[in-house]
């Protein structure tokens, strides 16, 4: 299989990328969770090796196998990391009220499990000659856009609630979900741009979110 250029330098980009959402994984659980026992460590831990095991199958969809078993994985895996990360945060925030966590981070395991077991639902345009699917449609332009928004937004306001380094990390974190995200609707909204930018993106945000992580671990 024949790579242009630009192909290459963009799959050496992700990967480098999925390295590090691999070293994140195993600081928050390695490091953070087994000395603090906390839920929420085990939930960004596992937010983050969600998304490399995501980002890797993507890749198999683009560039090696245009299979939709690709393309679904992916995309239940990646939907499956949201819901970790809404997970930990509404456990930390809500303080274990459960039907409100439970209302709060549900949605994205919900749409998860639809894809897997209703994948014609949600097909992408390219598997369907064009044309948006219902699922597709809710899930990508109603439901993802609003989990993207209220990320980094839960950040910034645990943020205004505390002083020192720990407010300083949450902006930081809330920053980096922003720019993080943020690249990856840019690729999804126009790939032929998006696609060489999207990853830059991606790993300015992931600086500034190690930064965030290394505030927060050292107050």
């Amino acid at each position: 299989m024949q790579f242009t250029e630009l192909q290459t330098l963009i799959i050496g980009l992700w990967f480098v990328i999925i390295g590090y959402f691999f070293l994140l994984f195993i600081y928050f659980l390695a490091f953070r969770y087994r000395e603090k026992r906390n839920p929420f460590h085990l939930g960004f831990g596992l937010f983050f090796l969600l998304l490399g095991v995501g980002r890797i199958l993507y890749l198999i969809w683009d560039f090696y196998a245009h299979i939709e078993i690709w393309w679904r994985l992916a995309t239940v895996v990646s939907w499956l990391a949201i819901f970790t990360v809404f997970l930990a945060l509404a456990y930390q925030i809500l303080e274990r009220k459960l039907w409100q966590i439970v209302l709060i981070s549900s949605p994205p395991l919900i749409i998860a499990l639809l894809i897997l077991g209703l994948p014609w639902m949600f097909w992408p345009p390219s598997l369907t000659g064009g044309l948006l699917t219902l699922g597709y449609i809710t899930s990508n332009y109603a439901i993802l856009p609003l989990y993207v928004i209220v990320l980094p937004a839960l950040f910034f306001y645990i943020g205004s609630q505390l002083t020192g380094q720990l407010r300083t990390s949450n902006f930081l974190l809330g920053t980096g979900f922003l720019a993080y995200y943020g690249g990856r609707v840019l690729q999804a909204i126009s790939p032929a741009i998006g696609v060489i930018i999207a990853p830059v993106m991606v790993m300015i945000a992931i600086g500034i979110i190690a930064m965030g992580v290394l505030l927060e671990s050292s107050e």
